[in-house]
């Protein structure tokens, strides 16, 4: 039963009830909260500045939960967003840059992407895949990455706000875990010139998905965030979405079918030519319905409001950049 008034509404509730397309006593919000933002509006409390407090995370990386949860909790915002950690590395600072060296040679091997987020950008690159069998090798890693202690981990930051809605991610199922292992240029050429293997490499990307979406759901997470934002109508076509990438999306939401647990896909840039078969993955969810891709969220409530729950529709150049009274309006 739902709750009857306002009041006894948790942030949990609201955002469950949202995704469900269910009515709300007011619209719940799940901003889009990475790291790096709120260590620059807190690293400096330490003494330190924000590249400081990026190189810390990225050497420890669970004080990633707890930068994240101080600003969700001073925001109040209903939902988040927690990550499985990623392994620790040792990183030197040199001027503005954040270098990642080995532990025991002290050789470098790639940088931080401190301005961009925080990714690991390695100098040496693995070498792109050749074989079903290249394939299944790097997915088989790639599934044993989310380990029981990330999972604990996981588990302990989301008892941390009971009370709030929280999301985790598998990964990339179609375009963006695909391009990993091809590389960027290639994994598009390959749509047109290796079409099964393209298809064949997909089906191996939804089972390790599957896999790590089924250790998320051991933490007490609310939601499965996925989508690829490679797979936008800003690089690949419609036709080449529905070939590849629907049928990927739909096996992995049927999957989870009947379980207690909220799906919501994500394709930014131009989703206008696909709205409709991001509709049909069987995600309860579509955003982020970019403006900057040029999406119309009257346009989407139109045309797919009646099957799926809708969320974004925000600029976030304005949030980011614009006054108060333009991210208000």
């Amino acid at each position: 039963m739902e709750p009857t008034s306002q009041a006894q509404w948790t942030p949990k509730e609201l955002m469950r009830a949202a995704m469900r397309r269910l009515p709300t006593p007011r619209i719940p919000t799940m901003p889009q909260i990475c790291h790096d933002l709120p260590i620059r509006l807190y690293a400096g409390e330490n003494g330190i500045d924000w590249l400081e407090g990026m190189r810390r995370c990225v050497e420890d990386p669970g004080l990633i939960y707890d930068y994240v949860i101080r600003l969700v909790e001073q925001v109040n915002c209903d939902g988040l967003r927690l990550f499985v950690k990623p392994e620790p590395m040792k990183v030197m600072r040199q001027g503005d840059e954040l270098i990642v060296v080995d532990r025991e040679s002290g050789r470098r091997l790639g940088r931080i992407d401190a301005w961009g987020g925080g990714e690991f950008v390695p100098d040496v690159p693995a070498p792109p895949i050749e074989t079903l069998e290249d394939a299944r090798k790097r997915l088989q890693q790639m599934a044993g990455e989310f380990t029981d202690e990330k999972m604990e981990l996981l588990h302990q930051a989301r008892t941390r706000v009971p009370h709030r809605f929280v999301a985790s991610a598998p990964g990339g199922i179609t375009m963006n875990t695909y391009t990993a292992l091809r590389g960027r240029v290639q994994a598009m050429i390959d749509l047109i010139e290796r079409p099964d293997f393209v298809r064949a490499v997909m089906e191996m990307q939804v089972e390790t998905m599957i896999q790590r979406a089924e250790k998320l759901l051991t933490t007490g997470i609310d939601a499965l965030y996925i989508g690829d934002p490679a797979a936008s109508a800003s690089l690949i076509s419609p036709d080449h979405f529905e070939r590849f990438c629907l049928p990927a999306y739909q096996a992995f939401c049927r999957h989870f079918k009947g379980r207690d647990i909220l799906i919501y896909i994500h394709v930014c840039g131009n989703s206008n030519p696909i709205l409709e078969m991001l509709a049909e993955t069987g995600a309860h969810v579509v955003e982020p319905l970019d403006p900057l891709g040029g999406v119309s969220v009257a346009d989407a409530k139109r045309r797919i409001g009646h099957k799926v729950a809708l969320m974004g529709g925000v600029n976030t150049i304005t949030l980011a950049r614009g006054t108060v009274e333009e991210v208000r309006q």
